[in-house]
Parts: C-alpha cells; sequence; structure tokens
C-alpha cells in the first residue's frame, strides 16, 4: 500500500521534462522538505545551470522538528528520562546518559545548519555531475535514469523501517517492567537516528552517482581496447559504373574518444574532492558520536553480563534488545559509508588498468599518446575519500576502530571498577 501511495505522490509531483538527475531526484527533495532536511533546494534551468531557491514548506517543516525536539530535549532534562537505567541500573549511573545526550546534542547544533541549508542547497556538487553528464552524451552514454522514485522509495521505506523498529525494540524492553515508554526520550533518540541517517544516504547516494560515472568510462575505455570504436562509413565513387556499389571504410575516432575519458576523469576526480569538501567533517562528527555509542553499550553490555544480570532471563533478554539495536545501527552507519567509499575508490582503480592495456596492444602511436597522458594524469589525481582528511574511509578503519574500541572499553571499565573499589 505504501508503494503504491509513492507510485501516486511520484506521478502527480512528476516534472514533465528530465533534463538531468537533479530533475530526476525530485522525489527525494520533497520527501527531504518534509523531514525538515531541506530549507534551501536545487533546481535546474533549461540550459543545465543548478540554482539554489528557498523552500516555505521545507522552513515550516523545519521549524516544527526543530522546536519538537528542543522541547523533548528540555522534558527529558528536567524530567531525567532514561530508558538504560530502567533496564540496569549501571555504574555509570546518570554520567552515560549524560554523554550521550551532550554529543547527541552537539551534533544536532552542527547538523541544524549543515543539513538543510549547505549540503540541501549546495549546487557546486550536482553541477559537476551534470556537466559530467553532458560529457558522457557526447559518447552515447545516459547517465542519469528517469525512473528515480525507486530509490526515493527505497530510503523512505528504510527510514520508516529504522523509525518503527527503533520504537518497537524500546517497547518491547520495557513491556515486562510494566514501565511507561518516557515519549519524548523516544522521540529525541528516532529524530537523532533520522538525520544520521539522512546524512549516510546523501553521502552514499553522492558516491553511487560517481561510481556510476567511473563505470561509464570504464566501458568507453574498454570499447577501444576491443578496437570497436570504429565507425563504417558509406563512400560511393563518382564513376557511374560504381555508383550503386558502396563500399565501407573504417573511420577512426579512438584518439579522441581516449582524449575525452582523460577529460572526463580530471572531472569525476574534482567530483571526488567535492565530496570530500562537503560531507567530510559532517561524516567526522557522524563517525566520532557512533563509535562513542558503540563504546558505551559495550560497556554496558559487558557490566551487565559480568553482574549476572543473565540470572533474570526476560529482563536480560529486554536490555539485550535496547543494547544491541543501537550498536547495530552505529556499526551499520560506519559500515555503509565504508562500503560505498571503497567501492568508489575500487571502480577508479579500474580505469589504469584498462589504460595500460590499452598502450600495450597494438593501436595506432596517436592513440598510444593519448593513453600515456591518461595513465600520467591517473596517477596525479588518486581518488580517495576520507574524514575531513584525517582518516580513509576503506576497510582498514574498521579495523583501527576495533582498537580505539577496545582501548576506551578497557580504560572505562578499569575507571568503574577502581571507583567501585575504593
Amino acid at each position: 500500500m505504501l508503494l503504491r501511495l509513492l507510485k501516486f505522490v511520484n506521478k502527480k509531483l512528476r516534472p514533465k521534462h528530465m533534463r538531468n538527475i537533479v530533475d530526476a531526484t525530485y522525489l527525494i527533495r520533497y520527501v527531504r522538505k518534509f523531514a525538515g532536511a531541506s530549507v534551501l533546494t536545487i533546481e535546474s534551468n533549461s540550459v543545465g545551470i543548478i540554482t539554489t531557491t528557498f523552500s516555505l514548506f521545507g522552513c515550516i517543516s523545519f521549524l516544527f522538528w526543530y522546536s519538537l525536539y528542543f522541547y523533548c530535549l528540555y522534558k527529558i532534562h528536567a524530567e531525567d528520562q532514561t530508558i538504560l537505567r530502567s533496564l540496569y541500573n549501571t555504574k555509570l549511573q546518570h554520567y552515560g546518559d549524560e554523554v550521550e545526550r551532550f554529543t547527541n546534542n552537539m551534533f544536532i547544533l552542527y547538523a541544524i545548519w549543515k543539513v538543510p541549508f549547505d549540503l540541501s542547497g549546495s549546487t557546486i556538487d550536482m553541477q559537476k555531475i551534470v556537466d559530467i553528464d553532458r560529457a558522457l552524451q557526447e559518447f552515447g552514454e545516459v547517465a542519469y535514469c528517469s525512473r528515480h522514485w525507486r530509490l526515493a522509495s527505497i530510503v523512505c521505506l528504510a527510514q520508516i523501517f529504522i523509525s518503527v523498529t527503533r520504537m518497537f525494540s524500546v517497547w518491547m524492553s520495557l513491556l515486562t517492567l510494566g514501565s511507561k515508554m518516557p515519549i519524548e526520550k523516544v522521540f529525541q533518540m528516532v529524530f537523532t537516528d533520522s538525520i544520521v541517517f539522512i546524512i549516510t544516504t546523501q553521502y552514499c547516494s553522492y558516491l553511487l552517482i560517481l561510481r556510476r560515472r567511473y563505470r561509464f568510462v570504464n566501458k568507453i575505455l574498454n570499447s577501444v581496447k576491443r578496437n570497436n570504436d570504429t565507425e563504417l562509413s558509406v563512400i560511393g565513387f563518382k564513376n557511374a559504373k560504381f555508383a550503386d556499389k558502396p563500399f565501407l571504410v573504417k573511420e577512426k575516432n579512438v584518439s579522441k574518444k581516449v582524449a575525452g575519458c582523460a577529460k572526463i576523469y580530471s572531472m569525476l576526480y574534482k567530483a571526488t574532492e567535492t565530496a570530500n569538501e562537503k560531507f567530510g567533517f559532517v561524516i567526522l562528527l557522524t563517525m566520532m558520536m557512533t563509535l562513542l555509542q558503540i563504546i558505551l553499550y559495550l560497556y554496558y553490555f559487558m557490566e551487565a553480563t559480568a553482574s549476572g544480570l543473565f540470572h533474570d532471563f526476560q529482563n536480560y533478554i529486554d536490555f539485550l534488545i535496547y543494547v544491541f539495536w543501537q550498536i547495530g545501527y552505529a556499526l551499520s552507519i560506519i559500515y555503509v559509508c565504508i562500503y560505498f567509499s571503497d567501492a568508489t575508490v575500487k571502480e577508479a582503480r579500474i580505469t589504469p588498468h584498462v589504460v595500460h592495456e590499452i598502450i600495450n596492444s597494438d593501436v595506432d602511436p596517436a592513440v598510444t599518446s593519448e593513453a600515456v597522458h591518461l595513465s600520467l594524469q591517473i596517477l596525479h589525481q588518486i581518488p580517495t575519500f576520507t574524514a575531513h582528511g584525517l582518516f580513509k574511509l576503506d576497510y582498514m578503519m574498521m579495523l583501527e576502530g576495533a582498537r580505539s574500541v577496545t582501548t576506551f572499553l578497557v580504560i572505562l571499565l578499569q575507571f568503574v571498577t577502581d571507583k567501585h573499589s575504593n
């Protein structure tokens, strides 16, 4: 039923002309406005220039959701609302909740400006994508999809699923205790999770766009390698005797294709650097907040298990539902960012292999010269995705993150144990 509703909304809101990827992402922009994540939004004119526009509906939604968030935050602080301590009386007492609340609030304060204004109204990143698509169209490659509403539907369903499962996990955890579910606390958690999800979705969507463009470049270069770039033209003779017997002559434009791929590759590298500039710091904050949550909730799990909470089996299960949902969501955010970053870089690394196959094949000297120039260009334009330049977003980061979590867990356990002994 929800998919039918999204199809109906898509039919009503769909623009008449799909000129570029900005036009194709119209449904996502409406969803972001409803979520209060787009006060400033982007539009494309008839010549493909991306401009920033103000959204009244997005502004009203923004004021409504953030006002509700800060009201709930006040209620949480005034009534000392907690879910974790209702399930288990941790030795950290209220300090664990205070640390988590402080980090979440700092993140939200930054996201107030970053999400609905800076990221949503940014024209530089999408203008680069539109220019890349225009360059790809010269080679007959259409890079954008007119059925982009499916991606928007998946994003909407994922957001609804995350919010519902979050509330369900809290409800299940408090059900057997007979405790009243703190609505304000639940809303604060769901709202923070939603902002993290919106940032992660926008970042990963941009990386997915770049990955597909790198794939188009590799496709064009592979066609050069297989000598599929030859176009056949019909040339007739002036002699009337042979006027009805034209013959086919190969017309090579390989050099033009390789030079065009070099230009597109350079544009993709600049788009990669733009992604690091626009998303670097907010991804860094997201990673730090999720790592802190993993440390805290792993500590809660270890402390509760060591104290023998598992003897009260039902209470222990309720506790695990709440704790491991939080840990699982934090790990999922980290993994998804790393996965899309690494997948985009892997696709870009295919290009030099294809280029060297062209160089080593028996082709014209002009083609070899262009391929060598492209190879040298790739050496200086290696795409990497970083968290504000502090560390690369690759699978090695997960190992470093595991080390950090282990180190801080040991320190926290020693600190709490020594304090309890004294």
